[in-house]
């Protein structure tokens, strides 16, 4: 479980259990900017950007609200306790997931504050270092050098683990240039008793946001052969 770090009467500091000591100032993206090592900024479910440090690669994240709500609330969360915060679960399940030795970004550590019964709060977590995500390479007309038997075969290892990404797209799966595969971004996400109700929704999940991207982009197209690569791979 995360460690947590009063640092003042409403913010707490969380640092993982398998990552080395850090600052509150490695979470603001200001600091990163300062020292001229933010290398690039981001939108996924959140304000991300990415820090090349000598303390190492890293990703700061911001959660973010979404849908209707985020025209009026765009990061704040109401507090129900240090357990119940983004940033707690999250890195709690990143470290039960590496601890599973299961391919998630190293979990780093996370910051909230809170006001008025409120809170906003920060994820930090480690770049993994030559990965593009599965969308750009599709995007890039790559799509044939993708191992879709492999990503199968990697979403079977987490479902078997019962680990449910409520987002599962293909935005969220990554490839190394060792050709691993990678999932990130596990806001909302959670561990279950494996169950294939659950499991078959993440693949429809999956297969709607290829659908979806190929809908928008003329330069964006997995084939059904592709897809039932994937199946096999994750049918085993």
């Amino acid at each position: 479980m995360p460690q947590t770090v009063k640092i003042s009467p409403t913010t707490t500091l969380l640092k993982s259990d398998l990552a080395l000591p850090i600052s509150p100032l490695w979470l603001d993206s200001a600091f990163w900017q300062s020292q001229n090592a933010l290398t690039g900024i981001g939108n996924g479910r959140g304000e991300v950007w990415f820090v090349n440090s000598q303390f190492g690669d890293f990703v700061i994240r911001r959660y973010r609200r979404g849908g209707l709500v985020a025209k009026f609330n765009k990061s704040h969360f109401l507090f129900t306790g240090l357990e119940q915060t983004r940033p707690w679960l999250e890195l709690s399940l990143l470290e039960k997931m590496t601890q599973l030795s299961l391919p998630v970004p190293r979990p780093i550590g996370g910051i909230f504050t809170v006001r008025f019964g409120f809170y906003q709060a920060v994820l930090l977590t480690e770049t993994i270092k030559g990965a593009q995500d599965l969308f750009d390479i599709i995007k890039s007309h790559q799509a044939d050098t993708v191992n879709w038997c492999e990503i199968g075969k990697v979403i079977k290892r987490f479902h078997d683990n019962g680990i449910y990404h409520s987002d599962l797209n293909c935005h969220n799966i990554m490839i190394d240039n060792q050709q691993k595969i990678w999932v990130i971004d596990f806001d909302k996400c959670e561990q279950r008793d494996p169950h294939n109700d659950w499991m078959q929704s993440n693949l429809d999940r999956l297969k709607r946001s290829l659908d979806k991207e190929s809908s928008k982009h003329s330069n964006f197209h997995v084939s059904e052969k592709q897809w039932q690569a994937f199946l096999e791979g994750y049918h085993g």
